[in-house]
Formats: C-alpha cells, structure tokens, sequence
C-alpha cells in the first residue's frame, strides 16, 4: 500500500499541477460603428483566449440557413437596408472550445427631424455615442445649427482624458466660426445670417494639416493646422456644450440654444459633392455615424422634434 501511495506521489510530482486553461470570448464589432443604408457594413467577430480559431458560423436570428461559415471571421454586407436589421450571432469554434457572440442591428433614422436645446444650460447636452476604433489622423464633421444667439457657443465636442479640446467647433461670434485641433484653433469669417439655418462642415488631414472648411454648402480656401497630429482614443462626443474635462466642465455662457441637425462624421477628407450630399442628408461615403442613423442619449432639457 505504501508503495502505491509512493508511485502516485511521484507520478503527481512529475506531471505537476494541470496549467489553466485561457477562456475564449468573442464580441461582434461593427464598422461602420452606426452603418448608413445603402453603404457597405462590416460585422467583425473578435476572439480571445484563443490565437487560433478554426470555424466562424453566421447566423441570423429567423433565419433558416447560417449566412456563412468557415474561416472567416468577417460577414461583409455590401449594402446595409432594412432586410438586414436583427440579431446576429457569431459562434467561434478551435480545438480549445467555442465562444458565442451577438450583436442587433438597427436603424435611428432623424432625417426630418431636429434637436432642439430650448434655454442656456450648465448640463443639457447630447451625448454622441459611437466607438471609435482607431485614433484619427483625418476627419470630416457636418452639421446644420438653428439660432440666434450672439455670445460664444458650443456646436460639437470631442474629449480624451488627455485633451480636453481634441476637436471642437465653436461659434465665438456671429459671422465667425472656430475649429480645434489638439487645442489650437483655427478661424473662418462668414456672413452674418441670424435668424437662418446655417450648415457647415470641417475637414483636416494630419499629413499635411490642410483644414477645408465649407458654409451652406460652399467651399471656404483652405488653411492649416496641426501638421502631424493624431487625434486619440478613446474620446467622448457631445452637441451643444463645450468639454473643458472628460465629459463634463462645461460652461453655461457657452452652452447652445436652438436647433441642430444633419450630424455627421467621417474619418477621412470630403469632396464639395459629398457636402452638399451630407446637407440633404444622402451621404455619397459611408460616415462613421450620421443623421441617417445617429447614435445618441440626451442628457437634461433636450428635444427631438420634427
């Protein structure tokens, strides 16, 4: 008996104890984060735990068939619409295990409708709320603002912890419009319009620093800013308030009242025909978000009327 108990013992010190084993997990991700009708999407299964996945299968919540299986992690739909919102379900298969992931797809189309920001307000805001994936070294904004107002306000806020004014568009004055890149601004004169809807878009790339900018639809000579630059992660968009910190210090003398709509963004450049595409709300290139199908959460007194 004893030498049982010894064999065992040895065989125990041999082998050592059994090594953990990692647990694979998977999380569906989209790109664009919030797709636009009629352009391409991209639902991507991510693994991990695992380094070497073997088998991707597809489905779709009633649907009969899977969409597609093998090695693959990526389901491409070439054109998004209404016949491909739903729940989709990733089942990631290696020799380890498998790993389940879903993810619904859904559309909150605002064309025809505003955000109304009715008083001056120290909290009232709209949180913008996609992911962003990469750090950004071009971007594109649109959008269309209502008001009247002729002290300085907030239109739309990008935030890390790092820097408080990684990109913010700003109206100082009436006629006047001011673009932030990594805390360094940029200034445009415009005719004085109160009393009239106003759209605008801003592009910058970081290789050059090249900043275009347009109003109501034409195109203003370009200018530069922050040759070089990237703009970090992870951020936190809002509309209607300007972010002297990470989601919050903001400022009620420099808070929006009045109507914004048409938000858009892109991150690459954008052609004049892209922007008059943007100001009727049919985008020529697929947005990371836009007023087709915009991602938000309204925090204090804000409206979405038509």
């Amino acid at each position: 008996m004893g030498g049982l108990w010894l064999c065992l013992l040895i065989l125990a010190a041999l082998l050592g104890p059994a090594a953990p084993q990692g647990t694979m997990k998977a999380k569906i991700w989209a790109q664009p984060p919030a797709p636009t009708e009629y352009h391409q999407l991209m639902l991507s299964c991510e693994v991990t735990g695992d380094h070497g996945p073997q088998e991707f299968l597809w489905e779709k919540e009633s649907s009969p068939v899977p969409l597609q299986k093998g090695p693959d992690s990526i389901l491409l739909i070439p054109s998004f619409n209404n016949t491909h919102l739903g729940t989709y379900t990733c089942t990631a298969t290696s020799t380890q295990g498998r790993a389940v992931a879903t993810y619904t797809l859904q559309i909150n189309d605002l064309k025809g409708s505003v955000l109304v920001f009715p008083q001056e307000s120290q909290t009232a805001h709209v949180q913008v709320t996609p992911e962003l994936e990469l750090p950004l070294n071009n971007f594109t904004v649109c959008l269309r603002s209502f008001s009247d107002l002729t002290r300085p306000y907030s239109l739309f806020s990008y935030a890390t912890k790092k820097q408080s004014n990684e990109i913010l568009l700003f109206k100082p004055k009436p006629g006047q419009y001011e673009l932030v890149v990594g805390n360094k601004p940029l200034f445009f004169t415009v005719p004085i319009n109160l009393g009239e809807s106003e759209h605008v878009c801003f592009s910058w790339e970081s290789s050059t620093g090249i900043v275009g900018f347009w109003f109501n639809g034409k195109p203003w000579p370009r200018k530069g800013l922050q040759k070089g630059y990237t703009v970090g992660l992870p951020g936190h968009m809002v509309l209607g308030q300007d972010q002297d910190s990470f989601g919050g210090g903001f400022d009620t003398q420099q808070s929006f009242v009045g109507e914004i709509s048409s938000v858009y963004m892109w991150d690459t450049g954008i052609s004049n025909s892209g922007v008059l595409s943007a100001m009727y709300d049919s985008p020529e290139q697929t947005p990371i978000f836009g007023w087709r199908n915009f991602p938000y959460k309204i925090v204090g007194e804000v409206y979405l009327k038509p």
